[in-house]
């Protein structure tokens, strides 16, 4: 009775209303256009495909490199950040880790700027709006975006170098992949320990449980590809990588025919073409029978299979009774199929994603465990999407329990179906999540379509929200069990299945440490110099604390830095007796509405009730 009280003083029809002028507010913003045309030879590179994509106002253009056949995609949209990245398929065959090793390694300096952690230290030389480089299970990327032109060609030049012409030096690689050190470096007598930069990154994600369990599945999921290695490198197998296995995997896989290029914004695309081109035009086309980077999906199993993992004991347990984790795991259909991967992404969603989900309601809400499970959803950075459910902090005796529940409840779905308004709202949130706009839009968009492009899908395609969204509408108006098909044919009908249980060992942490200690004494004993450790481990010492050149890296100066302020016209109104401000701007068709309301004349006892009433209020 409080909160509806709290509501009719809060809005109050008679204090609060909005006019036509507000319903009807719309983007005036123009969609770009290009002069281009499909066939057209620029800079060395040919126009393949140009393609509107209207509801983001945006012209999609795919462009290949002629002397090294590398791929370009280009988007070109009214927007001030722009964005550029190369991505790289690195799958790994292996558990070295040499992919991240060599993203690291690969920023340790470059021919043309042989200055260590060019990155970071081009922070004060750059007005980036983002600089990083990531490492997945089957690709690397490199990526930064800017608002300034001449930043953009600085940073451009300074990506390209250092993953086309790293210096890959031996010290770099012993300081961000592995060594054998001195546990205290300039004393001779400390015991000899396994240090790096890499090498200590993933002794910490192994000690999590979380990212235990999800690796974990992942490589049990999919045993007989590369998804069955950690591409991050396993603690273990790290020290078995060499100098020469790096600079080995960088000759075969950092090559511009393997490379997906991708610019996205408003600065002229001639102008990049021109500049990449001058370092492109080095290279020929690498022939695919020496780089053999193609995947094939994962053979699907004739019966389900399950994995028992262990892991170090919490740092805070609710019930130290209830700390076993368990759930299930589907191999699904391909990524490279654009229509099947949103239609498993919608049903996934309406599984899991809301209090109105069927397995929130059947998991969650009993409290049979505390949440969820590691990595639980709809999974697609794999060749072959993936969907996990399970929950964490249970009892070992409900393990069985649980598995029921999920096959229990998918028989259920593919029964009765979802809820029309359920489906209605997903679609609507689905929609808004994609087509939501901030300043990272371009960053957002690469990284949303990589996954699927990396492994030679259309990279357009997967932009072409509004196609599928109408599809799907029309699909399931012809046929209403179109959402049950999909749950009858993908989980109940499936044999991929992985049942997966995680308990704690109490030894874990001291188990790891054990192989650790084994592991560099192997190291040690077929080390034929060992006075070589101590003396690599001074010189690397040196090298880390001598002065860079840092002058060799491109800058800015006060005349590339626009001093003109940009200004946001802004309408001012009213609103009934309401003060309203109108701003327009490209928001892809979204309307966004702040409101704030006056609280000064609530009455006392109905205020400890507002932080409850604006939580429902906006759920």
């Amino acid at each position: 009775m409080n909160l509806l009280r709290l509501c009719h003083r809060i809005i109050n029809p008679t204090r609060f209303s909005l006019n036509r002028q507000l319903q009807q507010l719309s983007s005036t913003s123009k969609a770009p256009s290009t002069s281009l045309s499909v066939g057209q030879e620029l800079h060395g590179y040919i126009v393949k495909e140009i393609t509107p994509v209207p509801e983001f106002r945006l012209i999609a253009i795919k462009l290949q490199h002629k002397l090294t056949g590398c791929q370009h995609l280009h988007i070109d949209r009214e927007h001030k950040n722009n964005v550029w990245s190369v991505a790289f398929q690195t799958t790994p065959k292996d558990d070295t880790g040499v992919a991240h090793i060599l993203e690291h390694t690969a920023l340790c300096g470059s021919e043309k700027f042989p200055c260590r952690d060019p990155f970071f230290k081009m922070t004060n030389r750059s007005m980036a709006t983002f600089m990083n480089a990531f490492t997945a299970s089957d690709w690397t990327m490199y990526a930064f975006s800017t608002q300034n032109k001449k930043d953009y060609y600085n940073l451009m030049s300074v990506y390209l170098d250092a993953v086309l012409h790293p210096k890959l030096d031996e010290y770099d690689f012993m300081q961000e992949g592995w060594r054998l050190e001195h546990e205290k470096t300039d004393d001779p007598n400390s015991p000899i320990v396994i240090k790096g930069v890499v090498f200590n990154e993933m002794k910490g994600v192994f000690s999590d449980s979380h990212q235990v369990y999800a690796r974990r599945i992942q490589n049990s999921l999919m045993p007989t590809s590369t998804y069955q290695y950690e591409s991050g490198g396993d603690p273990e197998a790290i020290p078995t990588l060499t100098w020469n296995g790096l600079k080995n995997f960088h000759a075969s896989h950092y090559h511009p025919t393997n490379g997906r290029f991708f610019t996205y914004g408003s600065f002229p695309l001639s102008d990049t073409l021109a500049f990449l081109n001058d370092y492109l035009n080095h290279y020929e086309q690498q022939k695919a029978k020496t780089i053999s980077l193609a995947l094939t999906e994962e053979s699907h199993w004739n019966q389900s299979r399950s994995v028992n993992i262990t892991c170090s004991p919490q740092s805070f347990v609710v019930d130290s009774n209830k700390t076993t984790t368990a759930s299930v795991s589907y191999l699904l259909g391909s990524i490279r199929n654009t229509w099947e991967t949103f239609l498993l992404n919608i049903v996934c969603s309406l599984l899991v994603d809301s209090e109105k989900s069927p397995f929130y309601k059947k998991l969650i809400i009993p409290n049979i465990g505390t949440n969820y499970s590691p990595d639980t959803g709809f999974g697609r950075n794999t060749l072959n999407t993936t969907f996990h459910v399970g929950l964490q902090d249970i009892s070992k005796d409900d393990v069985d329990n649980v598995i029921k529940i999920i096959d229990d409840t998918f028989q259920e779905v593919a029964k009765e179906g979802f809820e029309k308004t359920q489906i209605e709202a997903l679609l609507h949130q689905f929609e808004l999540g994609i087509k939501h706009q901030d300043e990272n839009f371009g960053l957002k968009i690469i990284l949303g379509l990589i996954y699927s492009w990396i492994h030679g899908s259309d990279p357009v395609d997967s932009l072409q929200i509004t196609k599928y969204v109408e599809r799907f509408n029309e699909e399931i108006k012809e046929n209403p069990r179109l959402l049950q098909d999909v749950i009858e044919k993908y989980f109940l009908k499936n044999n991929h299945k992985l049942i997966a249980t995680m308990n704690i060992d109490e030894e874990y942490a001291e188990k790891k440490k054990q192989k650790e200690s084994e592991l560099c004494q192997q190291l040690i004993s077929q080390c034929k110099d060992k006075q070589s450790i101590y003396k690599k481990g001074l010189e690397l010492q040196k090298r880390q604390s001598a002065p860079q050149n840092i002058d060799v890296l491109p800058t800015l100066s006060i005349t590339d830095i626009d001093k003109k302020v940009i200004r946001v016209p802004i309408i001012q109104g009213h609103a009934g007796n309401t003060y309203v401000q109108l701003c327009e701007q490209p928001t892809n068709g979204i309307t966004y509405f702040r409101c704030l309301l006056n609280t000064f004349d609530l009455p006392n006892e109905l205020k400890p009730y507002l932080p409850l009433f604006v939580n429902i209020l906006t759920k």
